[in-house]
Formats: C-alpha cells, sequence, structure tokens
C-alpha cells in the first residue's frame, strides 16, 4: 500500500474523544489527571450523562465513533466498576449506531481482556488503545513510576503485553503509540514502528498515536512542528499499512498539511463529558487531562475546517465509505 499524496478526505475516519471521568490512581508527572494533583476537581463517571454524550455526538455532531477515556485504577473495586461501566458503555455505543468504539482505559489483565470479550465476541469495530507513551524503561519509570501495588500504571512490562494478548483473546484492532516529548525522538520512533509491526504480523488492524504534550510546564524533550511532521511522514512511510491519528492538539492548519499522511483525525477536548448542543466545547483546566485553550471547536466544525463537506457522513467506516460517495 503506498500512501497517495492527495488526501481522500472521503476515506479519513474521524472518532471523538469522550472522558467519562478524571479519578485516576496514577501518579504520572506530565499529566494533570494523576492522583496527587489536588487542584483537579473530580468527576465521577455517571452512565446517564455519558448516554446522553453519545446522543449529541451521534445524531448533532454526525460521528459514528468514539473513544472512552478514563483514569487508571490500582486493583479494587472502582477499577472493576469502570471496567464494567466502559464494557456497558461501548454496547450503548454499538446499539445506537456507533460504528468503531475505542476503549483508553490504561493496561488490562487478563481476566479484564476477557469481560469485553465474553460481552462484543472479538469485534473488529472494538479498539484497544493503548500508549506505552514511552519504550524507554528508565524514562517510564521516573515519569509515571515503577512501583506497581498502589499505582496501576508502574507496571510497564503489563502495560507493553496488553495489545498482544488483547489479538490472542480474537480481538483484531489495536491503537498503540507514544507520548511526544518525553524521550528522544529517534529511539522511541524505531520501538514504536518495531512494536506495530509485530502487532500486525499477529493479525492486527492497527493505528498509531503519536499525541505531544500539552498541559505541562516543562517537557523533557520538547518537539517543534518541523521536527515532529518528520515524525509523522517517517512513521507514515515506515508502517503503511497502519492509521496515523492526529488530533486536534495540534491546530487544524498542521492537520491540514499532514493530511495525505494520515488515516484519523480526532476532533474534541479533554475535558470530562464536555458535549453539548449548542457552542464551543470546555477545556477547563480545573477538571481537563490538559488544556489547549479554554474553549474548543466543535468536531463538526473541525472536520468543516479540514474540508469535509457539511452533512456529510464523518466517520467513514468501510460501510459508511460506500455511502459518503452519494456526497461527491
Amino acid at each position: 500500500m503506498v500512501r497517495s499524496q492527495q488526501p481522500d478526505l472521503f476515506m479519513l475516519e474521524t472518532f471523538v474523544p469522550l472522558y467519562l471521568t478524571n479519578r485516576c490512581d496514577a501518579i504520572c508527572t506530565v499529566c494533570s489527571m494523576r492522583k496527587g494533583n489536588q487542584a483537579l476537581r473530580r468527576v465521577a463517571l455517571d452512565l446517564g450523562r455519558a448516554a446522553n454524550q453519545l446522543r449529541i455526538i451521534k445524531e448533532i455532531e454526525g460521528i459514528s465513533a468514539v473513544c472512552f477515556l478514563t483514569g487508571e485504577y490500582r486493583q479494587g473495586t472502582e477499577r472493576r466498576a469502570t471496567m464494567k461501566a466502559v464494557a456497558e458503555l461501548a454496547e450503548t455505543a454499538f446499539a445506537r449506531g456507533f460504528e468503531r468504539v475505542y476503549i483508553n482505559i490504561g493496561a488490562l489483565y487478563d481476566d479484564e481482556v476477557r469481560l469485553f470479550q465474553a460481552a462484543f465476541a472479538g469485534m473488529s469495530e472494538l479498539v484497544l488503545s493503548l500508549f506505552q507513551e514511552t519504550y524507554n524503561r528508565e524514562t517510564y519509570w521516573r515519569i509515571f513510576g515503577r512501583e506497581k501495588r498502589s499505582n496501576p500504571k508502574g507496571d510497564f512490562d503489563l502495560r507493553l503485553s496488553t495489545p498482544m494478548r488483547w489479538l490472542e483473546a480474537g480481538f483484531r484492532s489495536v491503537d498503540v503509540g507514544i507520548l511526544v516529548g518525553l524521550s528522544p525522538l529517534d529511539e522511541e520512533l524505531e520501538e514504536l514502528v518495531e512494536h506495530a509491526g509485530k502487532l500486525r504480523a499477529r493479525g492486527a488492524s492497527v493505528s498509531i498515536s503519536l499525541p505531544r504534550i500539552r498541559g505541562v510546564d516543562s517537557v523533557p524533550c520538547p518537539v517543534a512542528d518541523t521536527a515532529y511532521s518528520a515524525a509523522i511522514r517517517s512513521v507514515a512511510a515506515a508502517c503503511p499499512w497502519a492509521k496515523i491519528i492526529l488530533t486536534t492538539r495540534e491546530s487544524v492548519p498542521f492537520i491540514r498539511e499532514m493530511l495525505p499522511h494520515i488515516g484519523t483525525v480526532s476532533p474534541g477536548t479533554s475535558d470530562v463529558m464536555p458535549y453539548r448542543a449548542s457552542g464551543p466545547l470546555p477545556n477547563r483546566e480545573e477538571t481537563s487531562q490538559f488544556v489547549v485553550a479554554p474553549t474548543r471547536p466543535r468536531p463538526s466544525s473541525v472536520l468543516e475546517a479540514l474540508g469535509l463537506p457539511a452533512g456529510s457522513i464523518r466517520y467513514y467506516s468501510p460501510r459508511s465509505r460506500e455511502e459518503s460517495r452519494l456526497w461527491t
């Protein structure tokens, strides 16, 4: 597969991030949701509110793919309840016509993989989204911690093994990535491409995410636009079979420049259950994982700014790609 240098906007996939809660037991120094951040106002997961968020995303924004995000939890009642709630919301989303659901909820133990396996029987439309963040163990332990009992993100190897165990359970779709700015980029990209290649060799449909750090005062290894653009192009060239995901952490002009090299755009905000019937979206410092701006444009507005025609189907799965040709 060779990527076209002229993007076919009707082949561009789209999903909306939906933060269900900002409660978290992890201690990540680059994340506002970290357990010790007393400045963050915590918002509990509410299934009723989340179901209404799905209605707005599908019926008002016209987008039929969503990514559920939560904090990460040590083993216990909250972790079990969150896993069950995410599985229930995924069932609700599919029942309401969503074509794809991503889950970004941290590393999974085998019994948790089986929880999703029992509910979804290996559906390719259910995507495990799990970034290793950095493949450098020392960097990982310094930023995310290495104590495993109280810190759910402390187990580097559990996190690294989860995508493959997901595939071994019969699922087909994974989204892996790094957090750009943690370590020297060349080293990270080599490890990321190797990891993605192993998953693809196991039969996976692979997406790759390269989010840049936002919302912290000091980035360990800052990456400017030129180097970031080169990194995206490099990964796209090395993994032409993968969909590169770019989010609206980046500006619309930057995303537009990258369209020939990516497969998925994810417009939204890192605030908790932020979608509303009209107006811009909040990106509040007191509740968001990271802040790009006090308010963010609506997903449909971002897609229109990228050149997608108003009223078209905005998530392009194999089924809706065929339908979208009616708009050309």
